[in-house]
């Protein structure tokens, strides 16, 4: 038999507890929302309003500073083996993603792992270990393809051959 599920929850899903609807928060709105939930997140950092932070934002999460958070998935947690093990309470380990990292849109970061400093991870990502720094990483399990510094450059000669893959107006095309 279905579980009635009221418009009141339905709603509520869509609404924090200040009143403001999660899917028009600013990022800058929604990364302030995450701090008063206890998430320790580094200065000028921004976590769009679609990302999901495990628990709710109690996994034991560390952003650094200057990162980009969009529409991905980050747990601190995991309950697939409780039952086998007799626990009533999921094993946790502290997920850290180190400053000036861009998490990409359906990524899905693990408990336990470390993204290094100034790595991208590409967008629908599984991340099951650590990232080293200045890396790019992709794909399910996710896979080193190469280095930042070696994406920027394809994109600087990208913008020479399509300047119109790059628009200037950047306020409107985040």
């Amino acid at each position: 038999m279905k579980k009635k599920v009221s418009l009141t929850k339905i709603i509520n899903r869509f609404i924090n507890r200040s009143g403001q609807r999660n899917d028009i928060m600013s990022p800058e709105q929604n990364t302030e929302l995450w701090r008063k939930k206890g998430v320790q997140i580094g200065e000028n950092t921004l976590i769009y309003p679609n990302v999901f932070l495990g628990r709710n934002g109690r996994d034991p999460i560390i952003i650094g500073r200057n990162c980009v958070l969009t529409g991905c998935t980050v747990i601190g947690h995991d309950a697939s083996t409780n039952k086998q093990l007799g626990l009533k309470r999921s094993m946790i380990q502290p997920v850290i993603i180190e400053d000036d990292c861009f998490i990409g849109f359906q990524s899905i970061i693990l408990m336990g792992v470390r993204i290094g400093k100034g790595s991208i991870v590409g967008a629908g990502a599984v991340v099951s270990k650590d990232v080293p720094a200045d890396s790019v990483v992709v794909g399910n399990p996710a896979q080193v393809i190469g280095k930042v510094q070696d994406l920027i450059d394809r994109r600087k000669e990208l913008m020479k051959i399509h300047p119109e893959f790059f628009p200037v107006d950047t306020d409107q095309n985040n």
